[in-house]
């Protein structure tokens, strides 16, 4: 064989580039065997699953959101975003917060309509937020008040909320918390006023790429006003003009019956035990005090949810 034949043959057995499809699945892959490689028992590897999951870089989506945004597909979209909320939703990857850790998250399930997933992400019971983000602790707190209706929780909640709104916190956090105490006075132009300006100042923020190709945090917001007022009410609030607000997503709220979400898309038979997790219960949010007498700051309990995750999935009978 000559010089030149040899060449030609290299080349024409180079296999094409993987798709982005399968760029994904070789990463989850790679978790799997990750952990196979500690020859763990079953349960021990279910939690250190979750564990990983909760780390996993493969939670960005780009290219499904992508295809959902050129198909015009709302319903894949909100299935993309759910399958997005429930991997950020993980217990697993310490932010060193207390419970308001996940609220950024909340919001995600929030817009996808998981409300589901509420009562254990904003559970009874929590003590008031202060080891976070100012604007996470604020609204965290404001919207567990909200949710349970409860008066105790609402006062204090508000008179906060209402102090952050008026600060020199970033523009987009206050304009968020704005937007919610518009919503608890049921204030339609105010909401309306509220969600434009975030979306005009969340583009200069740092968030991923995911969740500023779609402003799925506004959604969020607006979601949360479905869910709080009359339909005919709701619909009294102005869509966001930016173009990173998807009006095709939003109409979706407009129905008298809104679709409960599911997995944008499920992992082959080898990765079952993925689709298991992330079709799961949201773990419920606990926090602990681990350094007393010392220090009485709380952390979000990430040991305890990973196992309650894991308790809860075995005793679904889902394994099998």
């Amino acid at each position: 064989m000559s010089f030149l034949e040899g060449l030609f043959n290299i080349f024409k057995a180079k296999k094409p580039p993987k798709s982005d499809e399968e760029l994904l699945l070789d990463e989850y892959a790679s978790i799997y065997a990750q952990i196979k490689e500690k020859n763990l028992n079953e349960y021990d590897f279910l939690c250190e699953l979750i564990r990983l999951l909760s780390f996993s870089r493969a939670r960005r989506y780009d290219f499904c959101l992508e295809k959902c945004l050129v198909d015009g597909d709302a319903e894949a979209l909100n299935d993309l975003i759910f399958q997005y909320a429930k991997l950020n939703l993980l217990p697993g990857c310490s932010g060193g917060y207390d419970q308001c850790e996940k609220l950024i998250s909340a919001f995600f399930a929030i817009a996808c309509g998981d409300t589901d997933s509420m009562v254990s992400i904003f559970p009874k019971g929590l003590p008031p937020s202060k080891n976070g983000y100012k604007f996470l602790c604020v609204m965290h707190d404001l919207l567990t008040a909200m949710l349970w209706q409860d008066e105790n929780l609402l006062t204090p909640a508000l008179e906060k909320a209402r102090t952050f709104a008026e600060s020199k916190k970033p523009a987009n956090e206050r304009e968020a918390v704005k937007f919610v105490l518009a919503l608890h006075e049921k204030d339609t132009a105010a909401m309306s006023e509220h969600l434009q300006k975030f979306c005009s100042t969340f583009g200069r923020t740092d968030a991923p790429k995911f969740e500023k190709r779609l402003y799925i945090f506004a959604h969020g917001l607006h979601a949360l006003a479905r869910y709080f007022l009359p339909l005919e009410l709701f619909k009294e609030i102005k869509l966001p003009k930016n173009e990173n607000f998807s009006k095709f997503y939003a109409k979706r709220l407009f129905q008298n019956e809104i679709p409960k979400p599911k997995l944008y898309f499920t992992f082959p038979p080898e990765l079952e035990l993925i689709n298991v997790i992330l079709s799961a219960p949201v773990a419920k949010t606990l926090v602990y005090q681990p350094h007393l007498p010392s220090d009485k700051t709380f952390f979000l309990d990430h040991s305890s949810m990973i196992r309650n995750l894991a308790d809860e999935i075995i005793r679904s009978g889902a394994l099998k």
